[in-house]
């Protein structure tokens, strides 16, 4: 007999195996959901928290360059260390205004008043560099020769030496004598005015309505280079502006020596020499007697524009002849003037008819300067005649008012 077999049991139900393995997607599905929503939510929380210290980090870190200034601002900026920069290279600049309204309005430092000329001849102040050193007294300074005595002011000695001279008064004819302002037109009056006094006999009432100087300037020559005019007033102690002045030197001279002679010169803008009663010479920008020089020595020394205002210029003039005898006294004047106010310049030379003098390279005699008294011409850093330092020195009766 066979044995008997048991049944196998049942087989899984394949319904409960489906259950499980949904049951377990979904639980595992949920999981994952949670797991990325939690990791997001982690992730975002953590780029706010970096952010924000990145952003508070550039904060603290950041400087901000400077601002760009504006073109007014750059040009002043420009100026000023410019102007530091040449302050500390040369001397002290001139004072500059700067106005408030605006940083780019910079004025310039003030111009000084310059006088207004209306028709007096053109000049050039300075022009091709420094004209002449001078010193507190009036005097050029150099090492010169010449024969002896010391160097004369440039418009005379404040105070009488002793010996003879020719004494001269400064009238400012731009004031009348209680210093009310003569209000002398420029274009006509001064040239009027001094017209008016040599052609009356040079006679001394027709200046003395106008403001005279309270001192006296005594001098033995008259050797002026080219200068600023307002040493003119600077010679008697005034502080006028240096236009329209004249000078008046008188005297009683005594030639040591007998023969014909001349006076040779020209001034800018007035000489006009009067001996023994008669103009002789009359050589400036101006003319007020009428009859100016028929000759000039275009002398080495001198420069000499062509240009227009400077037609009048045409070197030394030389003056009429006039006889004489030695230890004679003859009676002697000298006009010299500034017109304008910007430069002055005056020589009186003397030429003797008959002598045979040295020659310049223009062929020019080198004359001496006329002289009352033995001096030392100093050697003119700027323009002035060539000279013979060894001339012949006239003499001069003492003041009467010094005696």
């Amino acid at each position: 007999m066979s044995a008997a077999v048991e049944p196998a049991g049942p087989p899984p139900k394949p319904v409960r195996m489906l259950s499980r393995w949904w049951h377990w997607e979904r639980s595992s599905g949920k999981f994952l959901v949670i797991s990325i929503a939690v990791h997001l939510l982690f992730g975002g929380v953590a780029a706010i928290l970096v952010v924000q210290r990145y952003q508070a980090a550039r904060k603290l870190t950041f400087k901000g360059g400077p601002p760009s200034p504006n073109p007014s601002t750059r040009a002043l900026e420009h100026k000023v260390q410019l102007a530091k920069k040449q302050s500390s290279m040369s001397a002290p600049a001139a004072a500059r205004k700067i106005t408030t309204t605006g940083l780019s309005k910079v004025t310039l430092p003030e111009m000084p008043a310059m006088p207004k000329l209306a028709a007096p001849p053109v000049k050039m102040a300075g022009a091709g560099g420094t004209d002449v050193g001078f010193s507190a007294g009036g005097t050029t300074s150099s090492n010169a020769g010449g024969a002896g005595g010391a160097a004369v002011p440039f418009f005379g000695f404040t105070a009488a030496k002793g010996g003879g001279a020719l004494v001269g008064k400064f009238y400012d004819l731009k004031q009348f004598k209680n210093q009310n302002p003569s209000k002398l037109d420029e274009q006509k009056g001064y040239p009027g005015e001094i017209a008016k006094f040599v052609n009356s006999g040079w006679n001394e009432a027709n200046l003395q309505k106008y403001f005279v100087a309270p001192h006296p300037l005594y001098t033995t020559q008259i050797f002026i280079p080219k200068i600023n005019a307002v040493q003119g007033p600077r010679a008697v102690g005034l502080g006028v502006q240096p236009k329209m002045w004249v000078i008046h030197y008188k005297g009683t001279v005594v030639p040591t020596e007998s023969g014909t002679f001349r006076f040779v010169g020209v001034a800018d803008d007035v000489l006009i020499v009067r001996f023994n009663g008669r103009v002789v010479l009359d050589c400036g920008s101006m003319n007020p007697t009428g009859h100016g020089p028929q000759k000039f020595y275009t002398t080495a020394g001198l420069q000499i524009e062509k240009r227009q205002g400077m037609e009048w210029y045409r070197g030394l003039g030389r003056g009429e002849p006039f006889q004489v005898n030695g230890g004679e006294s003859y009676p002697m004047e000298v006009l010299i003037g500034e017109w304008s106010g910007i430069d002055f310049k005056a020589w009186l030379l003397i030429e003797k008819d008959g002598v045979q003098y040295e020659k310049d390279a223009n062929g020019n005699p080198i004359l001496p300067v006329y002289k009352l008294a033995a001096s030392t011409i100093p050697n003119p850093v700027g323009e002035a005649p060539k000279i013979d330092k060894e001339g012949p020195v006239w003499k001069a009766e003492k003041p009467k008012e010094t005696e």
